[in-house]
């Protein structure tokens, strides 16, 4: 069985690899940063015009209709390079309303996003716990709640949530310009813009609420992908410039990563990463071919926080006093591999996940 990337593969890899390396050099992120930019506009019209944005979207939407492994394989560029773009939430949007029977406005919402000219972040928590109500109002609806830490949030365009209608979770995609949306901004470890959001009394027409058949699951799947594939990216990033760095600095008249202590968790971050792109491999073929993803993506949501977690730590250890400078560029492959590793959950409330399956997993195999 070949596993290799076909020639098509190949070249939206080296695409984004090549458009991320032209954007994302390490003096560039680090002038973005102290200036405060958090979202990489040219950068942004640049994956446009490059049709990376809408990489896995539907052709009658603006998008190429390839697959999620492709979708993948750009996330990992993106991780790669510590990029300061919104681009796996609004993928992700854009797929929702490709995938769904969504009213006119929605679609013509997605070709605005695949065109560059907005962008569009998503609720990363359970959406069981769905932070809004919604009440029928006329024609349309009325919607109050509190949205705690969406990430990017105003400096983003639309947002889609989870809202209770009373006949169960719909999603919902909501404009942030309302006024009526009052924000209280932040910012998580690596910079990325966070916000808690108080909605009273805001007004949504009924044409942005996705179907009913859109559920939880589909998008936590997903958005497992889509965060092991940036985590992958990061910490295969991160592990390589600390393998260069232990192979320049010496100690005792030879270089440190000579000593077997060094080599050893220097091997131990490398199977992390490695077994991590297995998983992340195997969740994108899943998806790719309409089979069960529930528990592969709780596995990638594990794993990708346990390789941030080793491999962000042993990469910023090795680089000692330097790994604490901020004018080197290996803090910020740390702070995205803590912030990857946490959204969502950590390690230990993905294991619980699991663990709270196993029972039923169980009963069916005994069955």
């Amino acid at each position: 069985m070949d596993f290799s990337f076909n020639a098509d593969q190949e070249a939206i890899r080296d695409l984004a690899q090549s458009v991320f390396a032209d954007y994302c050099g390490d003096e560039r992120i680090r002038k973005l940063s102290e200036s405060g930019t958090v979202f990489d506009k040219d950068l942004w019209a640049q994956l446009a015009g490059t049709g990376l944005i809408g990489l896995a979207a539907m052709e009658d939407i603006g998008g190429s209709a390839q697959g999620l492994l492709e979708l993948s394989t750009v996330l990992e560029a993106q991780g790669r390079h510590v990029a300061p773009v919104p681009l796996w939430t609004s993928q992700l949007v854009g797929l929702a309303i490709g995938a769904f029977d969504t009213s006119p406005a929605l679609r013509e919402i997605a070709r605005s996003i695949h065109a560059g000219q907005s962008s569009a972040t998503i609720w990363t928590e359970a959406p069981s716990s769905a932070p809004v109500r919604a009440t029928q109002d006329g024609n349309g609806w009325r919607l109050d709640g509190f949205v705690s830490a969406l990430i990017w949030g105003k400096a983003v365009d639309w947002a889609l949530l989870p809202v209770e209608t009373g006949d169960g979770t719909r999603f919902a995609l909501l404009n942030l310009a309302d006024p009526a949306i009052h924000s209280v901004d932040g910012e998580l470890t690596n910079q990325m813009p966070v916000a808690d959001l108080t909605l009273s009394g805001v007004r949504m027409t009924d044409d942005h609420l996705l179907p009913a058949a859109m559920s939880g699951d589909w998008l936590e799947t997903r958005t497992a992908l889509c965060k092991a594939s940036l985590q992958l990216g990061v910490v295969e990033e991160a592990l390589r410039r600390a393998a260069g760095y232990l192979g320049e600095r010496e100690q005792f008249g030879r270089p440190i990563g000579s000593f077997q202590g060094v080599a050893m968790r220097m091997a131990d971050s490398y199977i992390e990463v490695e077994l991590l792109r297995s998983i992340q491999l195997r969740l994108a073929w899943l998806l790719d071919n309409g089979l069960d993803a529930t528990d592969a993506a709780r596995v990638a949501h594990f794993h990708a926080a346990e390789a941030g977690y080793i491999v962000g730590h042993t990469a910023i250890h090795y680089h000692g006093g330097v790994g604490a400078d901020l004018t080197h560029p290996i803090h910020r492959f740390y702070l995205w591999s803590r912030t990857l590793e946490m959204t969502g959950g950590g390690a230990e409330a993905q294991l619980n996940a699991i663990g709270n399956q196993l029972p039923a997993i169980i009963g069916e195999d005994l069955s």
